[in-house]
């Protein structure tokens, strides 16, 4: 049951990484904000399908991949705390910290 919103957060960003594909190589012509507007509805109901989204023809890929990372970071950072808050719950008030994982070694 906790798992639902890593899933579907998962599957919802794989298909947003698969609208930089093919886009970006023409000068900026759309509306950046009408772009992650649409990106974010897209994550946020599960219905991105790798294409790029009309709003987006022409915005350069680095500024994409942006949207991706902030739309991707925004709503697993919420999962997160809305799973750690249920643990917490679960565990009679339990205090549950969770950080980052370590860096790897050279």
């Amino acid at each position: 049951m906790r798992s639902r919103p890593r899933t579907v957060a998962a599957a919802g960003a794989a298909a947003l990484l698969l609208v930089l594909t093919g886009c970006g190589d023409e000068p900026a012509k759309a509306d950046p904000k009408a772009c992650r507007a649409v990106m974010e509805k897209r994550f946020v109901e599960n219905t991105a399908d790798g294409t790029v989204p009309p709003e987006c023809e022409g915005i350069d890929k680095k500024v994409l991949a942006g949207f991706v990372e902030d739309i991707f970071n925004a709503h697993i950072g919420d999962a997160t705390k809305e799973a750690v808050k249920d643990l917490e719950d679960e565990l009679g008030g339990m205090k549950v910290t969770v950080s980052d994982p370590p860096s790897p070694r050279p």
